[in-house]
């Protein structure tokens, strides 16, 4: 599970009740505490050990039996867990079918069974995949100005849905990353550009310097921007929604983290949430990033019906 951070003995620490829940306080943080078991519905016995995990933008710990690399279950409760919200599918391991679990819909902050939806049409989904395309565009254009090669540009995913499940679905909370964080003005929300592993440092080499210079996070900063852009001025095209960047701050270190300390973690989990996952060609080398844009909520509402495709979003 790319979610997990680490993993402790629950008889080393004092189990606390606080707001009718369980905290513990880990290595100098105040955890909450779920039990698994509990979660998945299904018999275990008293939990011995904890899973942190990262989950819709902060640390959980996940109370367990045991710490043995993954959840066994008889074969007669599977089933039903391998189709309940709180898993999103299953994979075979050393002849036993294993479910994956989300640690986001075992939270509560989203659910597996309304994954990428949140309410939203099939027309707005296409509508978004729209703005995706224009959108790559532009920015293949002006990456290639910056770079002086040829680029090419494409997404393998556009979507709307709620913020914790764009947070969870970004990218892996303990991979190292690079992240642009870009507000739009008037308090019209904001952007995060992630680079993950070395793809930012793939960006920097192209431009003849590394993450490790200023010159190599200025840079980086600078594709940001063009990217973060490109997008926008795709929306404001295709709805007349003024949407003006302020400059990008960029920061390397493990996505989870950076994810927490960003503006984008202080919304609703359910707030409408647009997502984007791209990739880029130049000279054979492919760079892979993800585009987050959390609007306001009544940006949302323009959006949708600046395309013509109605504004109704249900949430929960």
């Amino acid at each position: 599970m790319t979610a997990v951070e680490q993993t402790f003995n629950l008889g080393a620490y004092t189990v606390r009740r606080a707001g009718g829940g369980d905290i513990v306080n880990f290595r100098g943080r105040v955890i909450e505490l779920l039990d698994l078991g509990e979660r998945l519905q299904i018999e275990h016995e008293p939990p011995v050990a904890a899973v942190v995990v990262w989950a819709a933008g902060s640390r959980r710990a996940l109370a367990v039996e045991g710490l043995v690399g993954q959840l066994l279950l008889d074969r007669i409760e599977l089933p039903a867990l391998a189709s309940s919200d709180l898993v999103s599918g299953v994979v075979l391991h050393e002849d036993q079918v294993v479910p994956i679990l989300e640690p986001g819909a075992i939270v509560g902050a989203w659910s597996v069974g309304e994954a990428g939806g949140l309410g939203f049409t099939e027309m707005q989904q296409s509508a978004l995949r729209e703005i995706a395309n224009i959108g790559s565009g532009h920015a293949a254009t002006a990456l290639s100005q910056l770079l002086g090669r040829q680029v090419d540009m494409g997404y393998s995913e556009a979507l709307l849905t709620g913020l914790a499940e764009a947070i969870d679905r970004i990218g892996a909370p303990m991979s190292r990353s690079a992240l642009v964080d870009t507000p739009i003005q008037e308090d019209g929300g904001t952007v995060l550009l992630v680079f993950p592993d070395d793809t930012g440092e793939q960006l920097c080499e192209l431009l003849g310097t590394t993450l490790a210079e200023e010159l190599g996070r200025t840079a980086l900063q600078e594709v940001g921007n063009i990217l973060a852009t490109s997008y926008l001025n795709a929306i404001h095209e295709m709805t007349g929604m003024q949407l003006e960047p302020e400059p990008p701050t960029v920061n390397v270190d493990l996505l989870g983290r950076m994810l927490s300390e960003s503006a984008a973690s202080g919304g609703n989990p359910t707030d409408p949430t647009i997502l984007m996952r791209s990739q880029f060609t130049v000279q054979a080398s492919t760079a892979k990033f993800s585009f987050l844009f959390v609007p306001r909520i009544g940006s949302v509402e323009t959006l949708l019906d600046g395309l013509g495709v109605g504004t109704h979003v249900t949430t929960p």
